[in-house]
Formats: structure tokens, C-alpha cells, sequence
């Protein structure tokens, strides 16, 4: 799994700042690899790629910490960077696996293709981003017969506030099911054109916030008790 927070820009004359995007990477990693609820990858097999070194949440300070303890590997959020990483975790994947990989951070759409910007990533120079695209064919090259993309990205993202301990339970069951099933999930914030949006009250993107929600079962869950993409899909669209 490969988590990206691009949080500042070299280009800092015209991107602003992305304020949450690695309080963003740090939390989902956590709850894909520390909360026993979800627990679908082991924390070694963890990348961060950050801008900077520090979430701005405690919470997710310790987070990281914890994350760091178990073995994830944490680099610069750089072009150059991320594509290593990327290209590295999905080598990594098996078969019987799930491969993840989310962004957080700005980006861009020019022809009906979308571009993601990494920290020292030039607006509208497509040389500096990464596509999209890339990311998807390097997901599908991977062993890994399911995938889950979450990309917290737009044009612009502009501000916005909005007015339990876990269970323990062995995610052993989860990845037997998995077994059964194929495909790639691609869950966007925002639409070509249409801006994302931060939450200044709980300090996440407001779809990261809502993915996050819905991994911890406030999406509902079935006979089973397992979240489906249909339903973690849906209460990422509602929320």
C-alpha cells in the first residue's frame, strides 16, 4: 500500500497549501494497517510518501509514530519518489492481496486526462506531475487481483469547516473472502473541473474524512458484517 500527502509545493508562487493532505495519508494508512477493524495490510508492507515529516493532528503524530514502529517505510512526497514507491509496492503485492494507493494532494485536468502533483510538481507542467493514468497501469502490472485507489485531488481545493476503542477481531475471515473477488475500485473527491474540499473542524480532506468513516462502518455493512466498496462507496457520495 502506497499513501501520498503532498501538503506544500515547491511552486508555492501558485499552488497553495493543501492544509490536512498528510494528517490525510497518515490516517489512512493507519486504519488500512493498525485498526483491527480493517487490518488489510501489514504495516512493512506500508509506504508514505510526505511532504513534510509531521502530521498537524496529535492524533495522527502518534499515528505515524506507531506506523514507523511496525516497519512502514516513509519518503519525500517527490516525483521521483512516489514512482519508486509505487513501482516498488506493486512489485510487492501478491495475489491474494489488496493493493492500495491514495493521494492527497493537488491536481489537474487537461483533455479528459487527470494529472496528480507531487511536492515539487509545477502546475500545468506536465513533465513535473503524475498521471493518472501511470498510476492506474502500474496498479494493473501488480499481482494483486483487487485494488483500492482513493485520490483526494482537484484543480482546487479551497477550505471549508463543517459544523470508541476498535474491537479486536482477527482480519483472517476478511482476506479468505477476499479470495473470491476481482477488480479495481477508483474513488474520486471531486469530478474533472469540480474542487475538493478541506474540514478545518476534524483537520482531514472532507472525502478522506468520509472514507475514513465509512472503513469504521458507519457505511453499514452486510449480512457478514463487511463493508462492501458498494457501500463504503455510497456513504463517501452522501457525505
Amino acid at each position: 500500500a502506497l499513501f501520498v500527502g503532498a501538503r506544500t509545493f515547491q511552486d508555492d508562487g501558485t499552488l497553495e497549501m493543501v492544509p490536512y493532505s498528510v494528517d490525510d495519508a497518515v490516517d489512512l494508512a493507519y486504519i488500512f494497517a493498525l485498526d483491527p477493524r480493517v487490518a488489510l495490510v501489514q504495516p512493512r508492507h506500508v509506504a508514505l510518501a510526505l511532504s513534510e515529516p509531521m502530521p498537524r493532528k496529535a492524533i495522527s503524530q502518534r499515528r505515524l509514530a506507531e506506523l514507523k514502529k511496525r516497519g512502514a517505510i516513509i519518503g519525500p512526497a517527490t516525483q521521483s519518489q512516489i514512482l519508486k514507491l509505487l513501482s516498488m509496492q506493486a512489485g510487492a503485492a501478491g495475489p491474494d492481496g489488496i493493493f492500495i494507493v491514495a493521494f492527497a494532494s493537488h491536481g489537474f485536468s487537461d483533455d479528459g486526462s487527470q494529472y496528480l502533483l507531487a511536492a515539487n510538481s509545477l502546475l500545468r507542467e506536465f513533465s513535473t506531475a503524475i498521471p493518472a493514468a501511470r498510476i492506474f497501469d502500474l496498479v494493473a502490472k501488480s499481482k494483486a487481483a483487487r485494488s483500492l485507489i482513493p485520490i483526494d485531488t482537484c484543480g482546487e481545493r479551497v477550505p471549508k469547516q463543517r459544523a470508541t476503542a476498535p474491537e479486536e477481531r482477527s482480519a483472517a475471515p476478511l482476506i479468505r473472502q477476499m479470495g473470491l473477488i476481482e477488480g479495481q475500485v477508483v474513488l474520486y473527491a471531486a469530478a474533472a473541473g469540480k474542487w475538493a474540499y478541506d474540514d478545518d473542524s476534524r483537520q482531514n480532506g472532507v472525502f478522506t474524512g468520509a472514507v475514513l468513516d465509512g472503513l469504521q462502518c458507519r457505511a453499514g455493512h452486510d449480512r457478514s458484517g463487511m463493508v462492501t466498496v458498494d457501500m463504503l462507496a455510497a456513504t463517501v457520495e452522501r457525505s
